[in-house]
């Protein structure tokens, strides 16, 4: 196992410590501070493994296998997390969630079904000995929504007892709604983008999936018609 292949497991076994810091929540009021500071940290390690395994030609199949899985255990943990924080509305200390208010999970539920259904079509895929790399839009979209996750768990600095950090929080706050939009425009056009480039390898594991006819039931079938002619 080579050092990308390390740092990729290593970005995995970082999420349950991700989930801890959340879980403080109730006895810690910045737990949002060292939570996305680690969640950045995290997301770095996939650009550091990659030009690691390019640069000292390290690139593996198992590599390339783990790394979208590490990305997609971080996105998912990062969106759940999202969709239950929450801020209080400076001007009447109202709950607000931070994510924006059904469009937000309607957007979650999209990403997180592109990704299961890229995962699975790529399970298939190594089942046939192939395996299947991310695209440059599916990459696209995995850099914008590491970007928007932590600038939305930082809104909380909305609720912070200072003008400048209050405004930061509010422009992380609508920056990140934005990105969050456009990262849900390239989840879908990247996710049909996927199945169509690789849509030949596709239905070639389809049709080497599909059942053969059991050649003994049919010679006994002919068998049977042959006797009841006679």
């Amino acid at each position: 196992m080579n050092l990308p292949t390390k740092i990729t497991l290593a970005r995995i076994a970082l999420v349950p410590v991700i989930i801890a810091l959340f879980c403080l929540k109730e006895v810690f009021g910045y737990y949002y501070i060292p939570m996305t500071l680690l969640y950045i940290f995290t997301s770095c390690t996939d650009a550091i493994d990659g030009h690691i395994a390019r640069k000292y030609n390290m690139v593996t199949d198992l590599g390339k296998f783990l790394d979208p899985i590490a990305d997609k255990i971080l996105v998912v943990t990062g969106l759940i997390i999202l969709l239950e924080m929450t801020f209080k509305v400076p001007a009447t200390g109202e709950l607000f969630p931070v994510m924006p208010p059904y469009a937000g999970l309607i957007g979650v539920i999209a990403i997180l079904a592109r990704e299961f259904i890229i995962g699975v079509l790529r399970q298939m895929a190594a089942t046939k000995g192939l395996v299947l790399g991310a695209d440059n839009l599916g990459k696209a979209k995995t850099v914008i929504t590491l970007i928007f996750i932590p600038m939305l768990m930082l809104v909380p600095l909305i609720n912070v007892d200072n003008v400048i950090v209050m405004w930061v929080g509010i422009v992380f706050l609508f920056m990140g709604w934005a990105l969050f939009a456009v990262a849900t425009v390239l989840t879908i056009v990247s996710g049909l983008n996927y199945i169509i480039k690789n849509r030949q390898v596709f239905a070639d594991i389809a049709a080497s999936s599909k059942p053969s006819r059991d050649v003994s039931a049919v010679d006994n079938a002919d068998a049977d018609d042959s006797e009841d002619k006679e």
